[in-house]
């Protein structure tokens, strides 16, 4: 019988080991709970589950272990034929606690039946076409309820009123919009310094923006102008900077009349001196010989004094004190300084020297040594600034006549001659010295360099060292060419060793060279760099490199070259120099020109060949060096000058020049005035003529000394040009259009110009004017607005009170200043006047500039008004010098005379006179001569008397005496006059002028008598 005693556990566990693994799997892999639902799935039976018959079960115990034992179950098919086993089966199968072993049994097998039902219908479940089925099916599913829900919301819709939709939009859309605006400002809020970083950046970008299109913009726009309007006011320190130059210049100018006045007064003064000691050669000369005179020699030398009085003894010399040669000194001068300051003539005139033949008398030795002279060798910064601006002209002016730049590079042009030459006065040598001398005392101190490259020379002074080392006759032969000289292993090792030296020596003076940019000479740097503009803009498609090739002639063959190669002309040094350091020398300098040059050694220096690998790198150090050279500023802003320096300056330009260079160049410039001046008439034409035909011959001998002329500018004595009123009325007008496009806006001038005036313009214009004239914070600000308040129109006009007018009135002075600027062609109307916004941009992008330039001009002024306050003081003290001396010597030729009393002849007409004067007291102190008519006209001092017939003059009494030193007292009485008496007291001043300015005679005693005025101050004089 079997055993169903633990058939239980036994099945559970067969029939759980073979799902407890999927089991675990599955649930580790998806913890899922499943929920299972009756599906009928095709191609699936349905199975009977509780309709199956039992089949017979059969326990079997077996042995598998000694520790365990497990029962197995083995289900044995009974044959039901055997009566007997059919009642035993029955039998069995009636106990009940069999019958509840097979149910539980049965429940068992079910349950494996199931899970595995389940497994299967589970894996059905997560294949791929089922979950697609199932997803397809749902979204047909959630369209069909969407699609329903839809159209039941759209009947809805539909049937509801307009009027709330809109309502209910509007509100959700002022919610939305209320919503984002508060969280918008709750984030600004809780970042607000970012939020100031980001506005203030912002600003900054717009503003840049906005005032790049303003300063790089040609053509600004009004809007673009007006957003910078307020850039042109003026703060309290710019006012006070302004009221502060302004007063410096009002200082500046009455000093410098002041000191023009003194200047005028001690040249007058100093012309009487010297006509006071040149009288008083004469009188000592006269009275030297007046002893042995007799009456009528006396006689004859008075009429001599009268016949040339005012002859000179040097008739080319401008030295003299007599008008005359005043004025053609004056002239002289005049043409120096239109020669210095307008550069185009002395250069069309060396360029002429340079080209044509203009006569035997034409030298360009001579030529040269003359414009040196004009320019004071450039001894001082105007000199250097004006020779600077000469050669500028003279390369534009020989760059006319050239087709090429190799040209250009064989031309020996005068200018180079001259820029050079002042470039090595004692400023540039000084130069000199710091650069060569210690590369030159490393080449003399080297008793033993030897830098000889010739294999001839260097195998000749080989057999003369084995020669006098041996003192035997070599074996090498005297007389050897070049290959034989190599061939020598001596000479060839000396040879190499002399290369190797010389390039060391070449790369020493390279190197101390291209390290001095700064140190190099401004003159030389400056006409380079013209140099190179001008042959860029002459030559455009010239490459670089033989523009490089002239600028390296220029600075290093013609101006460091014979300092290197003659180091003792130049103060390098102060020894003397042996050939053979010369030569060494020599060989340096050949080699630094061929680096110069940019070209390596060909067939000519074959021996040098082995040194054009070097030659070549160094040549682009070297032109890399010529190019930094020329990177300088332009000489206006290097000398601080300007085209009106002269004008401005309160001592005037002097230049020390000998007569012979004067005349020459005034021979020259006659002779060719058509080719210098080639425009017609003009200033050089008129001072030539003026001066006439100039002294100078050939043959002729002038003085070696040299004349000190004091410059004038002759346009001085020109009208001013009505330029200076245009530039203030120009000024004045941008003023008011500043004010226009502040009210009314435009897209441009004229159409602001054209547009009405609203009475909401009048009304801001009115805020305007109070906030701009009438600010009562301080006294400061009272004054700026004084100062903007009035406009001057005209000249002889009053000031215009801007803050009378209307805004209507404001824009019609407006135009019609900037249709007057039109007609004067100062601007252009097809622009709708954006000239005068342009000019106003410029005015705002350059306050800064101009602020700068203010302080330049009170410093410039301050120094200047420094200047001018000692000049007045040594002019003061000048005057009073001269005065001194002047009166000095009066008193002492009055003294002089009077000390000694003159023997008087008794009974005579003088001995009467001094007789009376004695008895009445009345004895002038420097005495009293008295004289007839009749004398004094038969000496040739009185020529006639007005009214009285010569044989009259007998009875007409002159007495000339003097009480004080200087003034002279003449008396004169006729019976037929009028009046008793006549007498009058002159300066002698006043005669030594009247002499100066070349009059021969002079009345005198009110118009009665007519007196030569040379023998009147001769008589003077004598007694």
């Amino acid at each position: 019988m079997p055993n169903f005693m633990n058939i239980g556990s036994s099945l559970r566990k067969e029939l759980n080991e073979e799902f407890e693994g999927e089991d675990d799997d599955e649930e580790d892999d998806n913890d899922v709970t499943y929920c299972f639902q009756q599906i009928d799935l095709p191609g699936y039976p349905e199975v009977d589950v509780l309709g199956l018959s039992t089949p017979d079960l059969i326990v079997e115990e077996s042995d598998t272990d000694d520790d365990d034992r497990s029962a197995s179950v083995r289900i044995v098919q009974v044959n039901p034929s055997r009566p007997q086993e059919r009642q035993n089966v029955s039998a069995y199968w009636s106990q009940p606690e069999k019958l509840d072993k097979v149910i539980q049994c049965q429940a068992i097998a079910r349950t494996w039946l199931a899970s595995r039902e389940f497994h299967r219908v589970q894996q059905v479940h997560r294949s791929t076409f089922f979950q697609s089925r199932i997803q397809n099916i749902q979204a047909h599913v959630r369209g069909v309820l969407c699609r329903r829900e839809l159209e039941q919301k759209r009947i809805s819709y539909e049937t509801c009123p307009e009027e709330w939709i809109i309502k209910l939009q509007s509100a959700c859309r002022g919610f939305l919009v209320r919503s984002q605006v508060q969280t918008t400002m709750e984030h600004y809020k809780s970042n607000i310094d970012k939020v100031v970083k980001i506005q203030g950046f912002l600003k900054n970008r717009l503003m840049g923006h906005s005032y790049r299109k303003l300063t790089t913009e040609s053509n600004p726009s009004v809007g673009t102008v007006k957003n910078f309007i307020h850039l042109l006011d003026d703060s309290h320190l710019d006012f006070d900077r302004e009221l502060a130059l302004e007063d410096l210049r009002g200082q500046v100018i009455q000093h410098i009349r002041e000191n023009n006045q003194l200047d005028a007064h001690v040249n007058s003064v100093d012309i009487q001196i010297a006509l006071l000691v040149r009288n008083a050669i004469t009188i000592d000369e006269v009275l030297k010989a007046s002893g042995a005179f007799k009456k009528k020699q006396q006689q004859r030398r008075f009429s001599q004094l009268a016949s040339a009085a005012n002859t000179s003894a040097n008739p080319y010399s401008l030295n003299g004190v007599d008008k005359e040669t005043r004025e053609r000194r004056e002239l002289y001068q005049q043409l120096v300084y239109l020669l210095q300051t307008e550069p185009k003539y002395l250069a069309r005139l060396m360029s002429l020297t340079n080209g044509h033949d203009l006569g035997d008398t034409s030298s360009p030795k001579g030529i040269e040594s003359a414009v040196l002279s004009l320019f004071g060798y450039a001894t001082n910064s105007r000199e250097e600034y004006l020779l600077i601006n000469l050669c500028k002209y003279c390369i534009a002016e020989e760059m006319k006549f050239m087709e090429s730049t190799q040209e250009f590079m064989r031309g020996n042009f005068m200018f180079m001659k001259l820029v050079v030459q002042t470039n090595r006065g004692a400023k540039e040598r000084a130069f000199f010295r710091r650069l060569l001398t210690p590369l030159v005392s490393q080449v003399l101190d080297n008793d033993q360099l030897d830098l000889e490259t010739d294999p001839v020379s260097i195998y000749h002074k080989a057999v003369n060292n084995e020669e006098s080392r041996t003192g035997r006759p070599s074996a090498r032969m005297h007389s050897a060419n070049s290959q034989e000289a190599l061939a020598d292993r001596e000479v060839r090792d000396i040879f190499i060793l002399h290369l190797r030296n010389l390039r060391e020596m070449t790369e020493h003076f390279l190197s101390a060279i291209i390290t001095t940019v700064d140190e190099v000479p401004y003159g030389i740097r400056v006409v380079a760099r013209e140099l190179k503009l001008v042959l860029e803009e002459n030559f455009p498609d010239e490459p670089s490199e033989h523009i490089i090739k002239i600028l390296g002639n220029f600075i290093y063959y013609r101006y460091l070259n014979p300092a290197i190669v003659a180091p003792e002309q130049y103060d390098v040094i102060d020894s003397s120099i042996n050939p053979t350091q010369r030569k060494n020398l020599a060989e340096i300098s050949k080699m630094l020109q061929q680096i110069s040059s940019g070209k390596v050694f060909d067939a000519s220096d074959m021996f040098l060949a082995p040194l054009n690998d070097y030659v070549h790198d160094a040549g682009k150090r070297f032109a890399k060096w010529f190019l930094e050279l020329t990177d300088v500023e332009d000489p206006e802003t290097y000398f601080g000058m300007s085209s009106l320096a002269d004008h401005a300056s309160t001592s005037k330009p002097v230049v020390y020049i000998s007569p012979q260079e004067l005349y020459y160049l005034h021979y020259l410039i006659a002779n060719n005035k058509e080719e210098l001046e080639p425009e017609g008439r003009g200033m050089l034409t008129d001072i030539i003529q003026t001066i006439g035909p100039s002294p100078y011959r050939s043959n002729m001998e002038l003085p070696e000394s040299m004349l000190r002329l004091t410059l004038t500018n002759r346009a001085d004595t020109i009208a001013q040009d009505p330029a200076a009123r245009l530039q203030q009325l120009l000024v004045d007008t941008k003023r008011l259009v500043v004010y226009v496009i502040r009210i009314q806006q435009g897209s441009s001038l004229k159409a602001i110009f054209d547009a009405p005036v609203t009475q909401e313009h009048e009304d801001t214009w009115s805020a305007m004017k109070q906030a701009e004239f009438e600010p009562k914070e301080n006294d400061a600000k009272a004054a700026m607005a004084a100062k903007r308040r009035y406009l001057k129109l005209g000249r002889d006009d009053s000031p215009l009170d801007i803050q009378s007018i209307s805004f209507y009135q404001l824009k019609t002075i407006a135009s019609r200043l900037v249709a007057h600027l039109e007609r004067c062609k100062v601007i252009t109307a097809c622009n709708d006047y954006q000239d005068i916004i342009s000019m106003i941009a410029q005015d705002i992008t350059g306050k800064n500039s101009r602020r700068k330039q203010r302080d330049r001009e009170i410093a410039k002024l301050s120094e200047t008004l420094d200047h001018l306050q000692s000049k007045q003081r040594y002019l003061v003290e000048q005057r009073t010098q001269y005065e001194d001396y002047l009166n000095g010597c009066m008193s002492n030729m009055a003294n002089k005379r009077g000390k000694k009393a003159r023997f008087v002849f008794p009974f005579t007409r003088q001995y009467f006179h001094i007789r009376g004067l004695q008895k009445q007291g009345l004895v002038p102190k420097f005495g009293s001569y008295k004289y007839t008519a009749k004398q004094l006209h038969e000496r040739g001092i009185v020529i006639e008397i007005v009214g009285i017939n010569k044989k009259h003059y007998d009875r007409i009494p002159i007495i000339l005496s003097m009480d004080q030193a200087g003034i002279i007292t003449i008396e004169g009485s006729y019976s037929g006059w009028n009046m008793t008496s006549v007498c009058m007291d002159m300066r002698y001043e006043e005669l030594l002028q009247t002499q100066y300015e070349g009059a021969q005679t002079m009345t005198l005693l009110d118009g009665m008598a007519k007196v030569n005025v040379n023998l009147l101050i001769y008589l003077i004089n004598k007694k």
